[in-house]
């Protein structure tokens, strides 16, 4: 026999809220969405060296939705297993001596001690150009994996260029389903 059941919310047995529908028929689904955005606030111009000066998106209307990413030093931590893609946009600024300058995404999943150079992205000419670089990471322990940015032949004078007011160089993390 067909039939239609309507709700609004679905709990589970100790009556937290897990999934709900709004009045368009839009879906929710409690603790599973985690999107974070990161933006450089200066210029880095240190060469092979972890991108340092990290801070979320500061204009009005920025957010994130979930528990967010965790940053220490250049270095940040998942908040939760799942499958998330990393993806690192920069604006490099050569000099005139550069051929090459450009940035890599890094990963420990041994909570620090070794990472892998697991992206990259260059600029093989003199110039202020924007770069994009990203990757599938499929986090098994939060507590272990680590993801990291490096800078890669940037020579004296050369920059990533961060800004106060705009993500020029910015990084999204975005959990895309349960780890695999």
């Amino acid at each position: 026999m067909p039939g239609v059941i309507k709700v609004d919310t679905i709990q589970n047995s100790g009556g937290t809220e897990v999934l709900s529908f709004d009045s368009s028929g839009r879906v929710s689904i409690s603790n599973t969405i985690e999107i974070d955005m990161w933006k450089l606030s200066a210029d880095f111009t240190s060469n092979n060296a972890t991108i340092t000066g990290w801070e979320r998106q500061t204009f009005s209307a920025a957010g994130y939705a979930g528990t967010g990413m965790t940053h220490n030093s250049g270095v940040f931590t998942f908040p939760n297993t799942g499958l998330w893609k990393v993806e690192f946009n920069f604006r490099t600024n050569l000099e005139s001596t550069d051929t090459s300058g450009g940035a890599l995404i890094r990963l420990s999943t041994d909570s620090g001690s070794s990472y892998t150079n697991i992206a990259g992205a260059f600029e093989n000419r003199n110039s202020n150009s924007s770069c994009l670089t990203q990757a599938l990471i499929n986090v098994t322990n939060a507590s272990t994996f680590r993801v990291l940015f490096e800078t890669e032949a940037i020579d004296t004078g050369g920059k990533i260029s961060g800004h106060a007011d705009r993500n020029d160089t910015n990084v999204v993390f975005h959990r895309i389903t349960d780890s695999q």
